[in-house]
C-alpha cells in the first residue's frame, strides 16, 4: 500500500493495474501508541524508548496525543465518547508536575502511585478505542 499526500493509503497507486490489498486505517495512531508506551511495565518502556528520558518521553508522547485529538478525530470520521475524552485529560494532567519533582525520576517509573496509575488507565483506555477500519 501507498501513502497519498494526506497520509492516507491508497489500495491502488494512481497508474497501476496491479491490485493491491484493501486498505485499512488505524484511529487515533498517535494516541494509540502513547498509551501503548504508557501500559507497559516499567522495565518494558525503558526498553522501548532506550536512549531517552523515559519519563519525560512518556509524558510527552500522551500530550502530543491529547492535544492532536481534534485532527486525529477529523482524519479518523470518529469522535471518542466522553468518558474516554475524560479519562484522557484526567491522565495528561495526572502527568503534569513541576520539573523537579520526583516523578520525573526514572526510578519513579518503579515506585511512584502516579506511574502505576497511568499504567492502569492506559490499559483501560487502549480497550475503549475505536478499532481498525478500511479506508473510505
Amino acid at each position: 500500500m501507498l501513502a497519498t499526500h494526506s497520509g492516507r493509503y491508497a489500495s491502488t497507486p494512481v497508474g497501476c493495474t496491479k491490485r493491491y490489498r484493501p486498505c485499512v486505517t488505524v484511529p487515533f495512531r498517535l494516541l494509540r501508541e502513547a498509551l501503548r508506551h504508557l501500559s507497559l511495565e516499567p522495565d518494558e518502556q525503558r526498553a522501548a524508548l532506550d536512549g531517552c528520558p523515559v519519563t519525560d518521553e512518556l509524558a510527552l508522547d500522551l500530550d502530543n496525543a491529547v492535544t492532536s485529538l481534534a485532527h486525529a478525530s477529523e482524519e479518523a470520521g470518529l469522535t471518542l465518547d466522553r468518558e474516554v475524552v475524560a479519562a484522557l485529560a484526567a491522565l495528561h494532567e495526572g502527568l503534569s508536575a513541576p520539573p523537579d519533582a520526583p516523578v520525573w525520576d526514572d526510578e519513579a517509573l518503579d515506585q511512584h502511585p502516579v506511574w502505576a496509575d497511568a499504567r492502569a488507565t492506559s490499559r483501560s483506555l487502549l480497550a475503549r478505542l475505536p478499532q481498525a477500519g478500511r479506508c473510505r
